[in-house]
């Protein structure tokens, strides 16, 4: 009889123990609910006091401004400051011992070269031809009166040049024969007087050197 009234007391300890750990447990669960519950309703309260505002904003351009042109600045002279106080004067014996190169000879006048008159291209020629030498001996009585009283007749050769303008110049005796009774100088008066139509190099009017033999004969 003791022994089944242990037994009881052992099965109610063991019974009350569950039932505790039993109710234990659906509190925690509950308490677990209600908090969750809880934070909940107060997510969703702090969640709907924020209240997102959206406005319009206008759209705006950024215009840039023009800079205007900077004026130059213009030195002002300053009249404290002398403008030779650093210049220096060179000395004179530099400049006199600087070597100065001559400036070139300037390019040959086409007008004073003088071409031979073998190689130019169209050659002077003798206004009124040979007989305007004859014409001017006798017009003018060049033939030497020593040679025309001793009945000699001579032969001379004359070298000149005939210029751009067709004049004569530089006339001089080449050759005379017979020599002393003037038929030279008779020849360089006659030379002197003739006019020839200028010669021709590449379509441009030049000097050229010729020669003119001159005979004077004696009629008997």
């Amino acid at each position: 009889m003791k022994k089944e009234a242990q037994y009881d007391l052992h099965w109610q300890y063991h019974r009350v123990i569950e039932v505790s750990a039993a109710i234990a447990i659906g509190l925690v669960a509950l308490m677990f609910v209600i908090s969750k519950k809880f934070d909940v309703s107060n997510v969703i309260k702090e969640v709907t006091a924020v209240a997102i505002q959206v406005e319009d904003i206008p759209i705006t351009r950024t215009i840039k401004k023009t800079e205007a042109p900077r004026k130059p600045t213009i030195p002002v002279a300053d009249p404290e400051i002398d403008p030779m106080q650093d210049f220096e004067m060179p000395d004179m014996e530099d400049i006199v011992n600087l070597d100065l190169k001559p400036a070139p000879p300037p390019p040959p006048d086409d007008r004073n070269e003088v071409v031979p008159f073998f190689a130019v291209e169209q050659k002077p020629v003798l206004v009124g031809g040979n007989q305007a030498i004859a014409d001017y001996i006798v017009a003018h009585h060049l033939f030497p009166k020593m040679a025309q009283e001793a009945g000699v007749s001579g032969k001379v050769l004359i070298s000149f040049i005939v210029g751009t303008d067709g004049a004569t110049r530089d006339v001089k005796v080449a050759q005379e024969k017979p020599e002393g009774l003037g038929f030279g100088e008779a020849g360089v008066t006659v030379m002197k007087a003739m006019k020839f139509t200028p010669g021709m190099q590449r379509d441009k009017a030049v000097s050229v050197t010729m020669q003119q033999p001159i005979s004077f004969t004696i009629n008997n």
